[in-house]
């Protein structure tokens, strides 16, 4: 009989924060080139008392600059902060899920819940700054 390991379940996600800046005219559909970095970090918050469920954390950094192709002077830029937290079961153990949080397909199963979540928020928020942000991905 084989043995499944405990899953966390997604219970909070969270817009941290969010900056932009485009002071840039409005110009219709204009082109524009876009340099996404994303920076994720996932790690295994550990309760410091014992009644505490353990849980896994999804940080989320996305940084976007946006350069206008026929006028390079027009600038702009977004910044975005998310966090996701995933509650185990009650009971489980920090050893019993160390080592699957270390490994890259428990991790990729934990950001391809969460990546989207931010991704849709962040492109909202670029399109509200006056950017067609249709064309940036919504998976990692």
């Amino acid at each position: 009989m084989e043995i499944t390991p405990p899953r966390p379940k997604l219970v909070s996600f969270r817009a941290l924060a969010f900056s932009g800046e485009n002071r840039s005219p409005a110009m219709g559909n204009g082109s524009w080139t876009f340099e996404l970095e994303q920076n994720i970090e996932v790690g295994l918050a550990v309760p410091t008392v014992d009644a505490g469920i353990l849980q896994a954390v999804v940080k989320i950094e996305l940084n976007a600059k946006a350069n206008n192709e026929s006028d390079k002077s027009h600038l702009a830029m977004f910044k975005a902060e998310y966090a996701a937290k995933f509650d185990y079961p009650a009971g489980v153990a920090e050893k019993t899920v160390q080592a699957d949080i270390e490994t890259e397909p428990y991790q990729y199963m934990l950001v391809a819940q969460a990546f989207p979540l931010a991704m849709t928020h962040f492109r909202r928020e670029m399109q509200s700054m006056g950017f067609d942000a249709r064309t940036l991905p919504l998976g990692i």
